[in-house]
């Protein structure tokens, strides 16, 4: 008759997939995973009652008829086990085991298997380690996350008879995964590994400009609390651009100029506040590969006059040539009209200064974290839009990307006609100048009701 020996077994933290010195080839259990651990406590001492064990795994009334085997003592201390492996640690007395063939541990996630010693997952050391060399340990990986993992120690004496020991449990952790429905629009924090029915708080931050919205599952708490499950889960944060409102389809953002001015949240061609977006000449309504003189719409590239090159939006010299007298761009050459239609349109020179002079400044450098350079503008109201460094375009080559932001009025330069008003920044400053019109620039769109 099989005997049961009681043995307390402890866990002990492992990182590996495996374990040093003294564990046999032996079943390691299935669907092995990634090893992590979860902290228990044991510091029992193995009591000497002997039970029996009925064919149908039931613990009967004790008949110590049998001697006495070597005594085993649980290890004291503390331990950790992991999401899905587990190391459990054993000692023996090197006084009292002259009779043992054999000893390990087993483990299911049945508790029945083990009454009835039909544990699949058991594993048999070979040799011993610590300090008196007398402590073993068995590894065993895949054991399941989130589920119940049963365990006890076992001896096999010289004579073939089997003594188990009590059969103890732990709760083997799950995994909880938080992330962002995109890193650039914001960022979460709760990912880890738990116990089952532990409370954990997960909490979803927008990047400036954007707004939390909901979890994957319609949930809109923010911090929110919640309860580890049985199984791995994933939260999924969803976050989306902030706007004030949308024209035509497209978002702006009230920044509560005095003007009433509203402001697009993306660059022409954009589809987040981030990205470039598109290049165009002034006056031009499309982007193209080469930007230079002999590209231009608005320009005679074989006049030798430099001055009588410009067949729109010109003006009169004294001592050359009687221009249209057009200053602002016409709707059918306005970037930002064009291609965003309803209310839309660039803005003018005067805009430009309302924005420069009414918000405050600051640049981000996105650089430092694989992502591009700009300007945050807040508004007096506390809004505020993200204008991107997309650098200039000249012939087919792209400068300063990165660094430099250049974007256009629609307010022709009345000092030379080759020339439209546009705003400069870097991250030392921002201004506005005169620009070549043939250059490739950044469009913002505007509107006011």
């Amino acid at each position: 008759m099989k005997k049961n020996f009681l043995f307390v077994a402890m866990l002990f933290a492992t990182l590996s997939l495996g374990f040093v010195g003294c564990e046999k080839s032996d079943d390691l259990l299935e669907n092995g995973n990634e090893d992590m651990d979860i902290s228990i406590n044991s510091d029992s001492i193995v009591d000497n009652l002997l039970q029996d064990i009925d064919p149908n795994g039931n613990v009967v009334d004790s008949k110590p008829t049998a001697p006495a085997l070597p005594e085993l003592i649980a290890t004291g201390g503390s331990s950790d086990t992991w999401y899905s492996s587990v190391t459990l640690w054993g000692r023996l007395n090197p006084d009292k085991f002259t009779s043992i063939k054999e000893w390990g541990i087993e483990c299911s996630t049945s508790k029945q298997e083990l009454l009835s010693h039909k544990a699949t997952k058991k594993s048999s050391v070979a040799g011993f380690v610590g300090e008196n060399n007398d402590e073993f340990f068995v590894f065993f990986r895949g054991v399941g996350n989130g589920k119940k993992l049963y365990y006890n120690a076992y001896v096999q004496t010289n004579d073939m008879q089997y003594v188990y020991g009590n059969i103890d449990s732990v709760q083997m952790l799950v995994k909880l995964t938080v992330e962002s429905n995109n890193t650039s629009y914001g960022t979460v924090k709760g990912s880890d590994y738990y116990k089952v029915g532990e409370e954990v708080t997960i909490t979803a931050t927008p990047s400036r400009g954007y707004t939390f919205v909901k979890w994957n599952d319609g949930n809109t708490d923010n911090p929110r609390i919640i309860t580890a499950e049985k199984t791995d889960i994933t939260y999924t944060a969803n976050f989306e651009l902030f706007v004030s409102g949308t024209e035509n389809d497209f978002g702006y953002i009230d920044l509560g100029l005095p003007s009433g001015l509203k402001w697009a949240t993306c660059n022409v061609g954009a589809t987040s506040p981030r990205e470039y977006g598109d290049y165009f000449a002034w006056g031009e309504v499309e982007p193209k590969e080469v930007y230079n003189w002999g590209t231009y719409k608005w320009c005679i590239a074989e006049e030798s006059d430099w001055y009588n090159e410009i067949t729109k939006y010109n003006y009169y010299y004294e001592w050359s040539y009687t221009g249209d007298g057009k200053t602002v761009l016409d709707p059918e050459d306005d970037a930002a009209a064009v291609n965003m239609g309803g209310s839309w349109r660039m803005p003018t020179q005067e805009e430009l200064q309302e924005l420069i002079d009414e918000c405050t400044w600051k640049w981000w450098d996105f650089s430092r974290h694989d992502g591009d350079s700009g300007y945050y503008v807040e508004g007096p109201n506390g809004n505020s839009i993200f204008l991107p460094a997309a650098g200039y375009r000249d012939d087919s080559d792209l400068y300063y990307a990165g660094s430099d932001g250049y974007y256009w009025s629609s307010s022709l330069d009345t000092g030379d006609s080759d020339y439209a008003c546009g705003l400069f920044f870097h991250s030392y400053g921002v201004n506005w100048g005169g620009h070549y019109r043939c250059s490739g620039r950044s469009v913002r769109g505007v509107f006011s009701h």
